[in-house]
This record gives C-alpha cells, structure tokens and sequence, in this order.
C-alpha cells in the first residue's frame, strides 16, 4: 500500500474498524471522506461526535436538524450525498409490534471500493 492509501484508508488493517475511545464530542474524520464530501462532512462529523465517535447511531432527522441548527430537509439532502458517496449507509429500524423508529446510520471508516467493505451490508449483525 502506498503512502497517500496509508493516509487514505487511516493506515490500519484491512479487518480494523474504528471505535472511539476517549474524550465525547470528538471525531476522527478519514481523508477519504473530506475529500470526496467536503461540503457534507459536517453532518458526518457530528453524528461522529455526538455519539461518542462509534460506528452506529440512531437520532431522528428532527433531533438532527434540532442539534445542528438546520432544516429536516437539509439533513435529509445532506444524509443522501453521504450514503451516495459510500461514506454512511442506512438501514430501517423497526419495532418489536413491527413499527417504524429512527433509521440505523453506520458511518463508514474505509471508503467503498477497499476490500474491507466487499459484500459489506446496512443491517446490524444482530439481526
């Protein structure tokens, strides 16, 4: 791997997944991302930092839009370029009498054409 995939790809293994560790309100933002979504990497950020920097997260788009000072529709336009540009994806959550709640958002640490993420999938392991 070269040096610029090393700083892309975070220079960990291939079977690594990010999970944060310290300080909450604080996120490690792969360059990938930056690069390819310079203008959405705020909502990435956030849901980052807000969450304590794990990989899944599951606010509303109101509670998003709320936090962030935005429209819903913004957060909506914002969330679609994100998962568009294979930094996030989305999956429905439901509840146990079948209902709907707020999606699953897993934010991705290696961008889409790494070997890590072939046959990668939205849903959660537990299901």
């Amino acid at each position: 791997m070269s040096a610029r995939n090393d700083v892309m790809f975070g220079g960990v293994g291939a079977a690594d997944r990010i999970a944060h560790r310290g300080p909450e309100g604080y996120s490690q933002t792969p360059l990938w991302v930056v690069l390819r979504c310079r203008k959405e990497v705020w909502l990435y950020d956030y849901l980052r930092a807000a969450y304590g920097g794990y990989d899944e997260v599951f606010p509303s788009i109101k509670t998003i839009a709320k936090d962030c000072e935005v429209s819903r529709r913004t957060v909506e336009r914002t969330l679609s370029l994100l998962i568009e540009a294979g930094a996030m994806s989305r999956s429905p959550q439901y509840r146990e009498n079948g209902g709907r709640t707020a999606n699953l958002y897993l934010t991705e640490w290696f961008p889409p054409e790494h070997p890590s993420r072939a046959g990668a999938s939205a849903v959660p392991p537990n299901e």
